[in-house]
């Protein structure tokens, strides 16, 4: 019999230098007036990361991940979160995780735009939005945000009014 206890090994470093990058995500952030909008911030084998604008009264319609865990964080605004079994509001920095399996739509019931963070992992069943910032450039984006109204709907959104 041997005493000695199981040899534990410890993860190869990767082969590539690894070197973090920080991402502005208000670079992703993209309203559309007819339909919920959605931009890939990351992806990885494991996870991945995208954010999702709903304008006012928008609805994500149910979708079930079967094999895959969905984390919604409210970056701006206010979240319905419905299943079968319940429903959940989320306020600003707030987030709920959905388990693979679940059945689950989203809504913004609110009068103010709504940003959410979705993380999902393993990324496989993640809806399919467009990868990297929009088409828009920052500067665009900035300078159109300056007009009367919508500046003001983006602070209500992102809490900070």
């Amino acid at each position: 019999m041997d005493d000695d206890p199981p040899e534990q090994t410890t993860p190869a470093p990767p082969d590539v230098p690894f070197e973090p990058i920080a991402v502005d995500l208000r670079d992703y952030v993209e309203f559309d007036l007819d339909l919920p909008a959605g931009r890939r911030v990351m992806e990885t084998d494991v996870l991945a990361l995208d954010l999702i604008c709903l304008e006012p009264q928008q609805t994500l319609d149910a979708r079930t991940f079967e094999t895959a865990d969905a984390v919604y964080t409210v970056l701006g605004g206010q979240a319905w979160v419905v299943t079968d079994d319940a429903e959940v509001t989320l306020q600003s920095l707030q987030a709920v995780m959905v388990p693979a399996g679940i059945a689950h739509g989203l809504r913004n019931s609110s009068a103010d735009p709504l940003i959410l963070q979705v993380v999902t992992s393993p990324p496989d069943e993640a809806p399919v939005v467009p990868a990297g910032v929009t088409e828009q450039s920052t500067a665009e984006r900035r300078a159109a945000a300056e007009k009367p109204g919508l500046l003001d709907r983006l602070r209500r959104g992102l809490g900070s009014g």
